[in-house]
């Protein structure tokens, strides 16, 4: 008897490798997945705005990665929590002092860009439909500042498709994958959230009839339809379990990777959790030289990927 309804991923027709190179945007569902592929050491981007979750905003900050005018004094400012950043940024950006705050940004910001224009995939998710203006323009976080601060606004599916079009139509060598956050953004409201979700659903639905390298992946769907149960769901009942986002990147590697990279996959997940393990008696001889054969077993799956990555 089958207790599930098994969500239909379609596979990627150009599978990726360990020599694909990543760049990761959007909201905090995307950081979490980048973060796990980097675990796995997978070449991929580093951050350079932290999460993200409207698609204005996700678009301004790929186009800062086009051309990575550094940041400067006039966009920083001090929020209610005491710290320094920019309403172009997420709080975990934010640092005790301006100049901390731009010197950290920028450096990112430099090393993202480079990233950026050699990236072979760009995976997008959407968070909201919602954005919030400050002076007419669209922040990435609000940081704490009052409401009456900001104008809210709903971005229509053809308002989204228009935003990610230009940088579409210039960068069409990169394999583009979107997808829809399964986190909920309960502050819109149980309708609200709806809305949102439905407009950034056929914003990509108009994007990938458009633009043929464009792949949509259903994490929406794998999380509503395929686990339906707030198990799957962290203690706020809108973000998710570790273990789920680690089912939702099993079923992306199983679509979108190659076989080779799927056998290294498993090879690295088994030693990265035999590593991570906490023995019983952590200073004795035996645990030792146990911790030396996994680090020489890593060490060797380490440059069978490098290898790999030459021959690419």
């Amino acid at each position: 008897m089958e207790w599930q309804t098994k969500v239909t991923v379609q596979p990627l027709p150009g599978r990726f490798s360990y020599a694909t190179r990543f760049y990761f945007a959007g909201s905090c569902f995307a950081s979490d997945i980048a973060q796990k592929m980097r675990e796995l050491h997978f070449l991929v981007a580093p951050d350079a705005f932290g999460p993200l979750f409207n698609p204005s905003s996700i678009a301004s900050s790929l186009e800062r990665l086009e051309d990575p005018v550094p940041f400067g004094l006039a966009q920083v400012m001090k929020f209610p929590y005491g710290a320094y950043g920019s309403l172009d940024h997420h709080t975990s950006f934010s640092r005790e002092d301006a100049g901390s705050f731009l010197a950290h940004t920028n450096d990112q910001l430099k090393e993202a860009s480079d990233f950026f224009h050699t990236a072979d995939f760009v995976v997008i998710t959407f968070g909201t439909a919602w954005t919030y203006a400050h002076n007419g323009k669209v922040a990435a976080n609000c940081h704490k500042l009052p409401a009456r601060f900001f104008s809210r606004n709903f971005l229509a599916p053809e308002q989204v498709a228009d935003l990610m079009a230009p940088l579409l139509q210039r960068h069409r060598d990169k394999t583009w994958i979107m997808t829809v956050s399964p986190i909920r953004h309960w502050a819109d409201g149980a309708h609200g959230n709806q809305l949102s979700k439905a407009s950034l659903h056929l914003a990509i639905d108009h994007i990938q009839s458009t633009f043929p390298n464009v792949y949509y992946f259903p994490s929406y769907e794998l999380i509503m339809d395929e686990l339906r149960d707030y198990r799957y769901y962290a203690a706020d009942r809108c973000h998710l379990t570790e273990q789920t986002t680690e089912y939702i990147l099993e079923r992306f590697l199983e679509t979108a990777a190659d076989e080779e990279t799927k056998a290294f996959v498993k090879k690295m997940q088994k030693l990265n959790a035999s590593l991570a393990h906490r023995p019983l008696f952590p200073f004795s001889d035996q645990n030792a030289l146990f911790l030396k054969k996994l680090e020489k077993q890593k060490t060797e799956l380490l440059q069978a990927i490098g290898n790999k990555r030459k021959i690419c």
